[in-house]
């Protein structure tokens, strides 16, 4: 249970004449300040810093302006992410809305592997690229660079990875996490660094009087597109962030672009449904889809796309893909969880990796990060062919896969990522002695205390509190992600009227607790081990909902956690 200050919770309700509630939440999350909270509490796009403040944003818009008035070739390069896809994308729809030309590439994560190939470049220069632009990729690739200036092509690189020792030879790297970069906020996601960089482009274009004769691009239209690739990198949804994402479910509601729209009518997504939640579990996986199971290309031509008819037609396309995904993804993860639970002590190890032959490479890192959810360790999964082993990392608090992987380099012969997530390769042979290095990383850096996972909660909010307004009053803290949890709240000694298992494999449940004034429908999602019998007591942590179905709004709780009350 937190403890906030009861004179700091004081301090803002009073300051800011807050609902008490609101004020605590605020409080647990380290929102002390006054002005922070206000600028929390309304994230302004007014807010937003400089662009020019961001190390490399000046040679990066005076390169592609020279591009402009040489008539060079210039392309994007994406990576096959969501993040990749909607950075990619911002910047071919810029492009074509300023009138320049603009060429698109992205990479097969199954033939080229992630971020800058060299072999591919050549193809690139034949098409007459002469100013590569690289999006969610890039600041590790030095050879690739290289190759691409012995091409006589130059290489802008906009990405948010870890930042290594040595730069590539670049005409301008943009990534917030340079250690000299004056930009105040480190957490960005590529398609928010992207966004800033068109911010910058459009205001030197338009200091030049680039857009004569046509409508300067108004770059709210762009919102929804960083905030599908914010939610989807599962980077802080803090400070910068935060005013994109709310921003963006704001335009989303009311998308310019026929791939938005279409993408949420197969997802059965509602315009006025679109939540940060919808569009990390309904919109980000079917883009990530095409990339997965089959090419990314597929995400860029919708979120680009002009036409209706073939933005449904793609939008069916992606969401056959995500069918598939899945059905791969379930494969994968019951046969590494038979191989991680064969373990001789399952326990008493910090890490797990994992390794086979035939996983599909497509779904590692989801199966990963639902490894780490039921072990809670830093996990990796690796494919194995042509005697490599390759994958994905994901991590806990507490561990920065990046960083010890970096201590890690000589197994490897290839990495990259962040805190969180990375990927990997290395030579199979070198399999067993990289899974006791990384396990002895793992025995160094964690303490028994960080295995076990815990849930911070809020506040005791009995079930009689329970109404529409408190759902509108704690919305204003939304929108919920990485970095800023959901509201936690606890009701403890709730009669149990009704509970039975529910879904297609009968892991949830559907309960219909006593809330005092009335009764109260609750979901739980893979909860059906716990069910409760009728008549009997339980504690929940809960958040209050509006559950639509149908058209139909419900008042309902979804259940974080349940025990029996003791």
């Amino acid at each position: 249970m937190r403890q906030p200050d009861p004179e700091q919770v004081d301090a803002l309700r009073e300051g800011l004449q807050l609902d008490p509630l609101v004020a605590t939440l605020l409080a647990n999350r380290g929102i002390v300040d006054l002005d922070e909270a206000r600028a929390f509490l309304d994230p302004r796009l007014a807010s937003l810093p400089d662009p020019f403040s961001m190390k490399g944003m000046e040679a990066a818009v005076a390169r592609v302006l020279r591009a402009v008035d040489d008539g060079e070739g210039i392309c994007v390069w994406g990576d096959y992410d969501v993040d990749g896809v909607t950075s990619a994308s911002q910047v071919v729809k810029f492009f074509e809305a300023a009138g320049l030309p603009i060429q698109w590439f992205v990479p097969d994560r199954f033939t080229d592997g992630y971020g800058l190939n060299g072999d591919r470049l050549p193809e690139l220069r034949e098409r007459g690229v002469d100013l590569l632009i690289t999006v969610d990729c890039g600041i590790t690739s030095v050879a690739e660079v290289e190759r691409a200036r012995e091409l006589g092509m130059e290489v802008v690189i906009i990405d948010h990875h870890q930042v290594p020792p040595v730069l590539p030879a670049a005409a301008a790297v943009l990534d917030p996490i340079q250690a000299d970069c004056a930009f105040p906020d480190k957490r960005l996601a590529a398609c928010g660094v992207t966004f800033m960089f068109l911010v910058a482009l459009r205001s030197r274009l338009r200091e030049r009087g680039g857009f004569e004769g046509r409508e300067v691009p108004d770059l709210r239209r762009w919102l929804d597109l960083t905030a599908i690739g914010t939610v989807a990198d599962m980077v802080p949804l803090v400070g910068v962030n935060r005013v994109i994402v709310h921003h963006g479910i704001a335009q989303m509601g009311r998308s310019d672009w026929p791939g938005v729209r279409a993408l949420c009518r197969v997802a059965g997504v509602a315009p006025h449904e679109v939540s940060a939640g919808r569009i990390g579990f309904h919109l980000g996986p079917r883009i990530n889809a095409a990339g997965r199971v089959a090419h990314a290309s597929a995400g860029i031509e919708l979120l680009t796309t002009g036409d209706e008819a073939l933005a449904e037609s793609i939008a069916r396309e992606v969401d056959d893909h995500n069918a598939e995904r899945r059905a791969l993804q379930d494969d994968v993860f019951r046969a590494a969880c038979a191989l991680a639970d064969g373990h001789p002590d399952p326990d008493a190890r910090r890490s797990v990796v994992l390794a086979s032959e035939g996983w599909h490479p497509g779904v590692l890192g989801i199966v990963a990060s639902k490894l780490v959810e039921r072990h809670h360790r830093p996990t990796i999964v690796m494919t194995v062919e042509d005697g490599v082993a390759k994958g994905s990392a994901r991590s806990i608090a507490g561990f920065r896969l990046v960083e010890h992987l970096r201590t890690l380099e000589a197994h490897l012969t290839r990495y990259g990522g962040h805190d969180h997530a990375a990927g990997l390769a290395l030579p199979l042979e070198g399999l067993a002695a990289f899974v006791a290095a990384f396990e002895e990383c793992a025995r160094a850096a964690l303490e028994p205390r960080h295995l076990q996972p815990r849930l911070n909660i809020d506040t005791v909010a009995p079930l009689d509190l329970l109404s529409r307004e408190l759902v509108e009053t704690l919305s204003r803290l939304g929108p919920y992600g990485m970095g800023n949890p959901e509201p936690s709240l606890a009701a403890l000694g709730v009669p149990v009227l009704d509970a039975r298992p529910v879904g297609a494999d009968q892991t949830h449940l559907k309960l219909t607790l006593d809330g005092g004034r009335f009764p109260v429908d609750a979901i739980a999602f893979g909860m059906a081990d716990l069910l409760p019998a009728p008549g009997s007591r339980v504690d929940i942590v809960y958040i209050p909902e509006i559950n639509v179905f149908r058209g139909q709004e419900r008042l309902q709780v979804r259940i974080k956690a349940m025990r029996p009350t003791l």
